[in-house]
Formats: C-alpha cells, structure tokens, sequence
C-alpha cells in the first residue's frame, strides 16, 4: 500500500508515488519504475463531479506491458459538485466499487490500479485503466446509432438480471436504496432547484410539463411507495453514452462502462429510461424506442428473470423517466454548466427527457400528490 497522504490533484502526484501503487497492483514489476510524467485533465464538459486527469507515463527499467497512460480520479474542485458528491456519498461509493465488486458486476469495467480513501479527512482517489487505445469513448452530445444503443441496452440487460432480487444485494452495506436517495432529492433540494430551473430553462418545457414542475416532487414521493416495490438490482443510475467505451477491433470487450460514483439498489428500468431519452436525437429514438424496450425485457428473460411481464416493465419505464427529470432539475441545479459542451450536454439531455415524458404519456402514473 502507498504509505503517503492521499493525493488530490495531479500536481500532488509523483513518480515514486505513481511506481509504488502500479507495484501494489502488479502492473508494473522488476526493476520498473515510473521516471516522470504528464497530466492532461480529461473529461470537462460531460458532467462529471469529479476531477479526472490522463497521465502519460516514462519509465525507467524494463517496463514490458506496464501501463504507458492511466487516468486519475479526483473528487471536484468545484464546491458544489464536491457538495453533491458529499451529500450523497458518491466519491466513497465509487472507491468501494471498484475496490469489492468492480469485476463482478457483469459489465466490462476499467481495471482499477490503485485506490484510497480517507472518509474523515474527505480524501478520495482513483487510478484507472485508460481504455482510450482499445475503444471508443461514446459521445451524449453526438447521440448514437441504433446498433450502438441495442447493444448498450442488452449488456445493461445482462448486468441487471445478474443482480435482480439477488440476496447478495444486501451484504453490499455502501449501497444505498435508490428510494431514499430519491427521498432526500425530493426533501432537500428540489423546491429551491425548481425554482431555480423554471426561472433559466421553463421555456423549454411543453405546457403540461411546465404546469407539473411546482408539485412534481411531492408526487413522486406518493409514489415512492410504488417505486419500493419494484424488483430491486443494481443500477449505474447515470448509464449514459459518455460513461461508455465501445470496443475496437480485437479489443477484451464490446462496451466498458465507467464512472460508478452513483449505483444504488434501485428499479433497473431507470437506467434503461435515463439512457434511452438521451441516448440520440428525439425524432431518432422515436423510431426505435420500442425495439430498445424490447430488446431490454428479452434479455432479461433469456438471463433468468421471472414474474416481469412487459406491460410492468413499460410502466416503470415510464414512471422512471418523470424520476429521472426531477433528479436532473436537482443536479442542474447545483451543478455549474461551464463551457459550450456542457450546455449542449445539459440541453440535450432535458430535451430528451422531457420529450419522451411527453410522448410516453408518463405524467399520469404518478399518484396524487400528498
């Protein structure tokens, strides 16, 4: 184990720090050591609450198949986004991921070189893999062709049936109820940050909508109950295409999904509705949404799902979508949108929402307000 404070930013790192984590891992060994290096901050613009850097690796020794590139992960510097990822534990959720049960969950997930944490003092950090030589980083703003999304769909299918009503679920402590986090949302930030979101972005929303903003978070806590006694599995719960890597030619893996600062015990649904709005162009999901549906609840059956017929899947896909928006409104709220490429991303991502709330009629599954 590194015996040195966890470090914060690339410029807190050095080579004999960055030797001895690959060494603990085993990716590098013998006389191999990391001799300097360069960091470039990747990842601005796609939403992050974290600080990521790629660092480009010199070695002295023979350093036959050491790593030449790593990405490291700190939490933000930003204060609101490090707030966020405080008040809801994203930062030491994504240390325990990758550290307990990153290589069981049934996706193709970067392997994990070195991680630490320090709960007390609020230090966290990362080294990853760097897949950027063996695929393609997906891009939320460019959209997706519908290949792409099936097949982002179906591995999402496989990695929920793993987990869906699984007894292991709750031995994972660290995993909280997506109920609850749903709850706090609700409670603590969403009158402030609709006000807020009507007050920058309304005029984005169709009547209907707009009309259901002041009380949407207090049906969606009527409907909590709903959403509680939905199959639970494990959800990525920003499952999104710059979360994602396809796979080059020859490469271990078709999809690779990354950043698990957000998983939590929760109704599977909700990733595929949160992927699926976003995933390309409304005119363009509207032609193929059904198929992706589809898609997703063969998948499931053929992995051993029981007792989910269609019709409740399309029910809580619907409900998941309305969810999803209000959790959006929270974090848009919160969340500076810095940069050309985060307002495209955050517009984009609203308006997909929001249209397929639209054309799926999901507003009137939501119960009474309380």
């Amino acid at each position: 184990m590194v015996d040195q404070e966890i470090p914060q930013s690339p410029a807190q790192l050095t080579p004999s720090w960055l030797t001895e984590a690959l060494q603990a891992d085993g990716a590098i060994s013998g006389d191999a050591a990391v001799s300097s290096f360069d960091a470039e901050t990747v990842g601005e613009g796609a939403g992050f609450i974290g600080l990521l850097a790629r660092l480009h690796l010199q070695y002295n020794g023979d350093a036959e198949g050491a790593p030449r590139t790593v990405i490291a992960k700190f939490p933000s510097h930003d204060e609101a986004a490090r707030a966020i990822g405080k008040l809801y534990g994203a930062y030491e959720r994504e240390v325990r991921f990758y550290a307990e049960i990153g290589d069981q969950v049934g996706l193709f997930t970067p392997r994990c070189y070195y991680s630490a944490m320090d709960i007390d003092s609020d230090r966290y950090f990362l080294l990853l893999e760097d897949l950027t030589a063996t695929g393609r980083v997906g891009d939320q703003v460019a959209g997706c062709s519908e290949d792409e999304a099936l097949l982002a769909v179906r591995e999402l299918a496989k990695f929920h049936a793993i987990w869906w009503d699984n007894p292991k679920l709750q031995q994972i402590t660290w995993l909280p109820l997506g109920s609850d986090l749903v709850r706090l949302s609700m409670q603590a930030l969403y009158p402030q940050a609709s006000k807020e979101f009507m007050e920058q972005s309304g005029e984005r929303l169709p009547a209907e909508i707009a009309g259901a903003m002041a009380t949407l978070d207090q049906h969606i806590l009527a409907a909590l109950p709903q959403l509680e006694a939905q199959p639970e599995t494990i959800v990525h719960a920003d499952y999104r295409l710059d979360n994602m890597f396809f796979g080059a030619d020859g490469a271990a893996y078709e999809l690779a999904v990354f950043d698990w600062q957000t998983p939590n015990r929760s109704s599977g649904p909700y990733d595929l509705a949160y992927f699926v709005s976003g995933c390309m162009a409304p005119e363009r999901r509207r032609e193929c949404e059904a198929r992706l549906i589809q898609a997703y609840h063969e998948v499931l059956l053929e992995r051993g799902v029981r007792d989910y017929p269609f019709a409740e899947l399309l029910d809580d896909y619907r409900r998941s979508l309305v969810v999803a928006l209000a959790i959006m409104i929270v974090s848009g709220a919160t969340l500076e949108q810095t940069g050309e490429r985060a307002v495209k991303l955050w517009e984009g991502m609203l308006d997909g929402l929001v249209t397929s709330i639209a054309d799926n009629n999901a507003l009137e599954l939501l119960p009474a307000a309380r």
